[in-house]
């Protein structure tokens, strides 16, 4: 088959590959880091009937040029954020995705969040590096002497150690676990792994989808009420639109901790916002915006029980080879006649 290949691929499986693409070529943002503009990705797509895309935008008006593409490969979860799959599906040509393909970076991140938040790592960290206030504080004691309290770190009510590290352990606390698909069963062996105790919601699942990490299937407001820390994992849905609302995060304890990782839509930020600020939580990880970047200025910058990351929680070194192994046995799958799991259209197929 002619191929174009766009997305990052890892050249390992560079043979694999070729015993599919007779005819194969590498460009766009797999190679120069730039995702191809559409005219010269319609020139790019000309007698190709194999393309392994990533970033590049496959419009209904590449597609309606694209006359001899058979099949098209996403290496991202959601393919729908590259390609026009009812466009595709119109012209009868089968949409794979990667799904799953970072997932083990997502739930790694997302404890790393909450770990950072809840244990004050990130604030102290920019504390000691960019400010004086863990090195350089004295105040006058009983006596009128000038002492310098940070000099030892001591236990001093207004040295470090009182100020910032009373945050809690997770070790035998209760997870909640919102979406249980590909990342949330990667946070959630992370939690267990933890020690703690896991709720999760997700009307798709059933409770003997979760025993093996002993975890209990919960509505969702009762997830939000009892869990110490909370983990949101779950894709933007008409259902899931807004489901964190003002109401939810009112429910949550004031000794709880958040993360998103997921999408800003899931939740009301401003809801989230006024929890914060007024302490009703206790804080907050955050990789995901309702505008992004995120702007200058912006009110949840100025929180310091937050810790906030700008949407990388999907990234890490190895994803290459994740996606990569991933599309590879899913196209495998299609071309010997079978069903792939990760098919975003299969009517084609049952065409």
């Amino acid at each position: 088959m002619k191929t174009l290949v766009t997305a990052r691929f890892d050249k390992r499986y560079l043979d694999e590959l070729k015993t599919i693409a007779t005819d194969l070529r590498f460009d766009g943002y797999g190679v120069h880091g730039v995702k191809m503009e559409t005219g010269a990705l319609i020139r790019a797509l000309e007698g190709v009937e194999l393309l392994i895309t990533e970033f590049e935008d496959i419009t209904r008006e590449v597609l309606d040029q694209a006359d001899s593409l058979k099949i098209i490969v996403c290496c991202r979860n959601e393919a729908f954020a590259s390609v026009d799959i009812d466009a595709a599906t119109q012209k009868g040509i089968p949409v794979i995705c990667a799904g799953g393909r970072n997932a083990v970076a997502v739930a790694e991140h997302a404890i790393a969040l909450l770990m950072c938040v809840s244990k004050n790592i990130a604030l102290t960290d920019h504390l000691l590096k960019y400010t004086d206030e863990l090195t350089n504080c004295t105040y006058s004691d009983k006596q009128g002497e000038r002492r310098n309290i940070i000099s030892e770190w001591s236990l001093d009510p207004r040295a470090p150690f009182a100020l910032y590290g009373g945050g809690p352990e997770m070790y035998g606390k209760i997870f909640g676990q919102i979406g249980f698909g590909s990342i949330g069963r990667e946070v959630a062996k992370r939690a267990y792994a933890l020690g703690m105790k896991l709720l999760i919601y997700d009307p798709y699942v059933k409770q003997e989808e979760v025993e093996h990490l002993e975890a209990k299937m919960v509505d969702l407001e009762t997830l939000m009420r009892e869990s110490d820390f909370i983990s949101v994992n779950c894709n933007v849905t008409p259902e899931t639109r807004g489901m964190i609302s003002r109401e939810m995060i009112n429910l949550m304890k004031p000794t709880a901790y958040l993360v998103n990782t997921a999408r800003a839509p899931i939740m009301d930020y401003d809801a989230l916002y006024d929890a914060l600020k007024e302490k009703r939580i206790a804080g907050a990880g955050l990789d995901v915006f309702p505008v992004e970047p995120i702007p200058a200025g912006d009110k949840l910058l100025g929180l310091k029980n937050t810790v906030l990351t700008p949407h990388l929680a999907g990234s890490s070194r190895d994803i290459i080879g994740h996606q990569t192994e991933i599309i590879l046995g899913q196209l495998k799958i299609l071309l010997s006649g079978g069903k792939p799991r990760l098919i975003c259209n299969p009517q084609v197929i049952k065409a």
